[in-house]
């Protein structure tokens, strides 16, 4: 099974490939660097899937998942708790 891949250069450009209006492109990149920050403090940490998802309050899976870069099923909120419970601190700025 063959496995095809595009690079982008942009959120919009991402946009835009997934068939999602322009518009959604600030959301995907709020997504985007929750679970990036998510990634980061897990590694910097040595944590394993287990630990991370104990400190996290989730289940494994989850956690899985989101270093998976699955997380169609996963809200912007339950990102949002998982890195604060991490020990993150979220911020949401609006211009």
């Amino acid at each position: 099974m063959s496995k095809e891949y595009f690079e982008v250069k942009s959120t919009k450009e991402l946009c835009r490939l997934l068939g999602l209006p322009a518009s959604e492109a600030n959301k995907v990149e709020a997504r985007r660097n929750l679970v990036l920050a998510i990634e980061k403090v897990i590694k910097q940490k040595k944590w394993t899937h287990e630990v991370a998802a104990k400190k996290a309050h989730v289940g494994r899976t989850v956690i899985t998942a989101i270093l998976n870069g699955n997380i169609k099923n996963i809200s912007t909120d339950r990102l949002i708790d998982i890195a604060q419970n991490l020990g993150l601190s979220v911020q949401i700025k609006v211009a």
